[in-house]
Parts: C-alpha cells; sequence; structure tokens
C-alpha cells in the first residue's frame, strides 16, 4: 500500500490527474490551417501523379511497338530474308491499356501526317490479320510493315512508329477541346511529326 500511496503522491502523477479536460490540443484556427495547408499540397500534387499514369502508358505503347517490329525482324532474319518460308510470320498484338498496336504495309505507311493518318484509320478489324489475334509481319510483297502504336482515342497523340527501315518517328499535337499528351515524343508542340525522345 505504501507503494501506491508513493506513486499517487509524486509531482508527476498529481499534475496528470489534476489537468482539466480540453485544456491542452488544437485550437479551431490551428486545425484549418493544417487543412488549408493540406489542400494546398493536394491540389499541387495531384495534377502531377495522374500524369505519371499517362506517361507510364505511353511509353508502355513505344516499347511495345518497337517489340513487335523487333519480333517480326527475327522471324525475317530466320527465314534467311524470305518470309514466305516456314516459320511464324505474324506478332501477338501486346496488350496496352488505352493503345492499339497496328501494321501498315511499307508502301502505304509513309514518314509524314499522311502515313500516320492511315495508321489510326487502320485501327480494328480493318488490320492485316491471319488469325484471331495475330498481326501479319509482312505484306504481301514480303516488305517488313511499318508497326504503329496508336491511342484508342483518334484525337489522341502521340501517334509512334517504327518503319520498316527501322526508322522511329512519333506525331504529336493536340486538338482543341480533347485531352491529349506528347511523352516521349520530339517535334514541335503543334500538331507535327518528330523523332522517339
Amino acid at each position: 500500500m505504501n507503494l501506491a500511496k508513493a506513486y499517487l503522491s509524486s509531482n508527476h502523477v498529481q499534475k496528470t490527474l489534476n489537468r482539466k479536460p480540453f485544456e491542452e490540443g488544437f485550437s479551431l484556427i490551428e486545425l484549418v490551417v493544417v487543412i488549408a495547408v493540406l489542400a494546398v499540397l493536394t491540389a499541387i500534387a495531384l495534377p502531377n501523379f495522374l500524369g505519371v499514369s499517362e506517361d507510364a502508358s505511353a511509353r508502355t505503347a513505344q516499347q511495345a511497338a518497337l517489340n513487335a517490329y523487333k519480333e517480326c525482324r527475327v522471324m525475317w532474319a530466320r527465314n534467311k530474308r524470305n518470309p514466305r518460308g516456314a516459320g511464324q510470320k505474324e506478332f501477338q498484338i501486346p496488350a496496352v491499356t488505352d493503345w492499339q498496336i497496328v501494321a501498315i504495309d511499307s508502301n502505304v505507311a509513309t514518314k509524314n501526317a499522311a502515313g500516320f493518318n492511315v495508321a489510326r484509320g487502320a485501327r480494328g478489324a480493318s488490320q492485316p490479320v491471319t488469325g484471331s489475334t495475330p498481326v501479319a509481319c509482312f505484306d504481301p510483297a514480303s516488305q517488313t510493315r511499318a508497326v504503329f502504336a496508336t491511342p484508342d482515342d483518334p484525337t489522341k497523340f502521340p501517334t509512334f512508329a517504327v518503319f520498316a527501315d527501322g526508322t522511329k518517328k512519333c506525331e504529336n499535337g493536340s486538338i482543341a477541346g480533347t485531352e491529349t499528351f506528347d511523352t516521349g515524343c520530339g517535334g514541335t508542340g503543334a500538331k507535327g511529326i518528330g523523332d522517339w525522345k
């Protein structure tokens, strides 16, 4: 019992027991200031975080187009430059969210705006497919097709391309009233053709 009396009579315990409720804590003004600071930080940081996912999506599409092109070149080499020979002559369409990978005949896929327009118009059923998901690497003249990564939304940019000779170009820009982004595409800032960054 003496131990309990000694503990309860100590200055520290007495101060704690004598403290009135709500004597310490944050005032209303302090809470409002903290909330305002958090709101400002959120307003600054949120757009940056949202842009990161779009950047990652564009970089993934860029890499998917390059991988499809390389896959076709490996097939070309394995068949001793005879794409009509034995072996696989298609690439599997990579699954890239919000993007489509398309292959266009080399004589149509030009390195200017007209070629990019053909690629954007060739999404979906008009693709030169030879099965349910693969896309043919070569055109009827045994030439390697150009591979494009184009957004699902035809009003968005950039569109990435790897042409038959290995040249990597992209089209960037914007259309009034639409959301767009130009990650990984060099160029003028206005609609135009540039090189991959």
